[in-house]
């Protein structure tokens, strides 16, 4: 019995100074980014709003000659990191490049979000914990990759604000179908720690405000049907996500492809603007207010197209607030039928919109719900978690993380990584 004490508590007080080391780590990570983000904003707004993508491009070839590592949206590589460690690990450089790039390709208004780039920039942190001298000699090689998760964690439930929904994330993007508690643990005190920091330094406030409501049984067949619409999309972003990135991995010159994708880009923001940036704005408008059908269509399908061109050519910027985006439109459309004159039910309907896509796209189901609600809120709990059930239930057969690595046999790595759960004994 006092064996098992002691290694107890000598594991509690282990993983808890490193999971605050990292989650403080992760959090201020967060609002540098953001801030960094908000600085090249307010240089790219020199410009026109569709121009700016292109001079982003310009200055992303730039960046990609000091560390091409920073290229592309991050949950390619940080799966890498995590479950190859022996074949690839981040590099310390590529903490101060990622954040440039992401900064550079967000702040030039190409569309993209930015949970990818914060996985890569808190598993970065590992590179510096693990060499400090009091924790070098307790740290074996497998908690090396427990690092790796920690850091994604902080910095991922700092920047979305979700303490709990970020540790969850971050692990179960890893496995298919399991969130190993050895794994899981830390990753979520990691992210606890993360937003505790973030919320001192930036903001606490939930990511989106909705009107209050409260979800009743009469509702539960357009949370489904929602469920099914955003999924159904996730598909077809998926597919144009794949058929670009594969366009781009045949093209010559790869450094060049960021100009060639803010090109593309630009040319979409010049006829859809609402498809620039990260788009959160837009998705708070489409919880407070109906937008017409043929709007919402249009705003749809160049938010696919804008992100598709501004990740595959190498822009680094994340998939979740793109997929965030997707199911609040979706939800919308929906809303314009069942819920004219309740703005309640309205923005509920979004709400399960987005849980729905960001479960599909990123096949993490039990992860979107949390994220969601805590981004909103509890009340909110049913669309969430129903949407997120229908959003994995119809788009959990496609694979969209790792599909814009350049090399085919990392690509096909990461794919069987993504595709069944990795028993921990092998790495």
């Amino acid at each position: 019995m006092p064996k098992k004490f002691q290694f107890i508590s000598g594991y509690m007080v282990k993983w808890l100074t490193i999971a605050t080391l990292m989650g403080v780590g992760g959090g201020l990570s967060a609002y540098v980014l953001r801030s960094s983000i908000d600085l090249m904003e307010s240089v790219g707004g020199v410009f026109p709003i569709w121009l700016a993508p292109i001079f982003g491009g310009c200055l992303l070839s730039l960046i990609y000659l000091w560390d091409d590592e920073a290229a592309g949206f991050g949950t390619d590589k940080y799966l890498l990191a995590v479950n190859k460690r022996k074949e690839y690990q981040f590099k310390t450089k590529t903490l101060f490049s990622k954040v440039l790039a992401t900064a550079t390709t967000l702040g030039f208004q190409g569309s993209g979000g930015v949970e990818g780039p914060m996985l890569v920039i808190g598993g970065c942190l590992d590179n510096l914990v693990r060499k400090i001298p009091i924790l070098k000699k307790h740290l074996t090689k497998d908690d090396h990759r427990k690092l790796t998760i920690c850091g994604a964690a902080g910095a991922v439930g700092a920047i979305f604000r979700s303490p709990l929904g970020g540790g969850i994330f971050v692990v179960e993007i890893l496995y298919k179908s399991s969130l190993p508690y050895y794994d899981l643990f830390p990753a979520i005190l990691s992210s606890t720690f993360g937003f505790v920091i973030f919320a001192m330094v930036k903001s606490g406030e939930p990511l989106f405000l909705i009107p209050d409501f409260l979800p009743s049984v009469e509702n539960v067949p357009f949370f489904v049907l929602v469920g099914f619409l955003s999924g159904i999309a996730s598909l077809i972003f998926m597919k144009i996500f794949s058929i670009t990135g594969k366009v781009f991995q045949n093209l010559p010159m790869p450094k060049l492809h960021p100009i060639l994708g803010g090109i593309m880009t630009g040319l979409v923001i010049f006829f859809v603007s609402e498809a620039a940036g990260t788009g959160t704005s837009i998705i708070q408008y489409l919880i407070d207010y109906k937008v017409s059908i043929t709007a919402l269509i249009l705003i749809l399908f160049a938010k696919m197209l804008a992100t598709s061109f501004t990740v595959s050519s190498g822009g680094s910027g994340g998939l979740v607030i793109p997929a965030l985006f997707i199911g609040a439109v979706c939800g919308n459309i929906v809303s314009g039928f069942v819920a004219v004159g309740d703005p309640g039910l309205s923005a509920s309907l979004v709400i399960a919109g987005m849980a729905a896509s960001l479960s599909g796209i990123a096949n993490v189901p039990i992860a979107a719900a949390i994220m969601l609600v805590e981004m909103v809120g509890l009340q909110l709990g049913v669309p969430a978690t129903i949407g997120s059930v229908m959003g994995y239930a119809v788009a959990q057969s496609s694979v969209i993380y790792n599909i814009s690595s350049r090399e085919g046999a990392e690509f096909k790595k990461n794919k069987a990584i993504r595709k069944s759960d990795r028993n921990l004994q092998e790495h």
